[in-house]
């Protein structure tokens, strides 16, 4: 009983965590960094865009010191420089008010 107890409770917080998720797809087209000097809260961070934005997602982010914050980068400046469509899951329930959704995950299409 214990163990079909585990199982509901994982399956739930599978479908749970789908449902605060987006995904968009597109080419890269704007990459910024903001230097470690940078006088507001993104010093260090980077916000990008995509070609096709989803609606009310003006941008997407990365915060410095998010663990895969290094290999974004190289994943959006491949797929820049090679104009690959990739695809950005993103928090969707954590739109700000500026539109700025975090980053999750970035896949090759």
């Amino acid at each position: 009983m214990k163990a079909i107890s585990i199982l509901i409770i994982a399956f739930l917080w599978l479908v749970s965590v789908q449902v605060y998720a987006g995904s968009a797809s597109g080419k890269v087209s704007t990459i910024n960094l903001y230097g470690g000097e940078w006088s507001n809260g993104w010093a260090g961070g980077m916000l990008y865009k995509l070609d096709t934005m989803p609606s009310g997602v003006s941008y997407f982010t990365v915060k410095p010191d998010d663990i895969a914050f290094k290999h974004f980068l190289s994943m959006l400046l491949a797929a820049k420089h090679t104009s690959s469509i990739i695809t950005i899951t993103y928090q969707h329930e954590q739109i700000d008010s500026n539109g700025y959704a975090g980053t999750l995950a970035i896949s090759e299409r």
